[in-house]
């Protein structure tokens, strides 16, 4: 986890963000009260650079007057494929880059972020994106941001659907499959895959399941991210798994509606 800390406010508000490549999110609750905003979701029309997104973000967050206010804490999810996860007591921060270039070509002027979480046996190392995170500063000073994948996993150790001894689960965002495995809790195997379409997901999943000795007969696989009943990569999924379960965040927030569909903003309220 990183943060920046430059500028202090008084009001009891704090502000969630989660961004990725083809979008954003975001929502507003109060510390004291736990009352929450909808959480509003913002897709970008055409494939945006990751050199131009703060460009993109800057827009959404001035069109929905963000920048005009002032907040008690902003925190930040970025989720990308620049990440890597090294076991917590193998981990030595000065060689955060020879983590990422182990599976993900970078630069060597590249900055390498990392997140150590207490209750986590790993820690996330990842490229974040830097020029998002400099507007962040910028625009309201004080902030402090993760990789989803550390929300993700994090929270997921901690739900009580992982209570049994064995838990497979299905983060996804836009063609990004982060497919993670826990055992009592302790991570077994995470791994990050390309799917274009859901053959490919279906594909990916009983790949992870096979080199994991997973039954997707037996097991049930709990999902968080942009996928719903309805849609193809649910239906092909459920071909090959019997049992599929949406992750929902558990959270004391209090919001105005009943949400719909509180898997797809897992990461986000998970920040709150």
């Amino acid at each position: 986890m990183q943060e920046h800390n430059n500028k202090k406010s008084k009001t009891s508000t704090f502000l969630s963000i989660h961004i990725h490549v083809g979008g954003l999110s975001f929502f507003t609750h109060n510390i004291k009260t736990q009352k929450a905003t909808p959480v509003v979701h913002k897709k970008f029309t055409n494939h945006t650079p990751i050199e131009k997104l703060h460009e993109e973000i800057f827009s959404v967050l001035k069109t929905q007057q963000l920048l005009e206010k002032s907040f008690k804490e902003v925190r930040c999810s970025v989720e990308n494929n620049l990440a890597t996860l090294v076991p917590k007591s193998l981990f030595e921060e000065n060689s955060l880059h020879e983590y990422v270039q182990k599976d993900i070509a970078i630069e060597a002027n590249d900055f390498v972020a990392y997140d150590i979480l207490p209750n986590a046996d790993w820690v996330c190392v990842y490229v974040p994106f830097v020029n998002v995170n400099n507007l962040l500063i910028d625009s309201f000073g004080a902030f402090k941001y993760y990789h989803a994948v550390s929300i993700w996993l994090q929270a997921l150790a901690s739900h009580s659907k992982a209570d049994g001894e064995l838990v497979w689960s299905l983060y996804k965002e836009n063609n990004h499959l982060h497919v993670a495995l826990l055992r009592d809790k302790k991570l077994q195997f995470y791994n990050c895959f390309e799917a274009a379409n859901p053959k490919d997901v279906a594909y990916y999943m009983l790949l992870s399941a096979k080199e994991n000795n997973v039954s997707p007969n037996e097991v049930p696989l709990f999902v968080a991210g942009d996928i719903v009943s309805d849609d193809a990569n649910y239906k092909e999924l459920h071909t090959f798994v019997r049992s599929l379960n949406f992750l929902s965040p558990e959270h004391n927030l209090l919001f105005e509606t009943p949400r719909l569909h509180a898997h797809q903003d897992f990461c986000v309220l998970n920040l709150a």
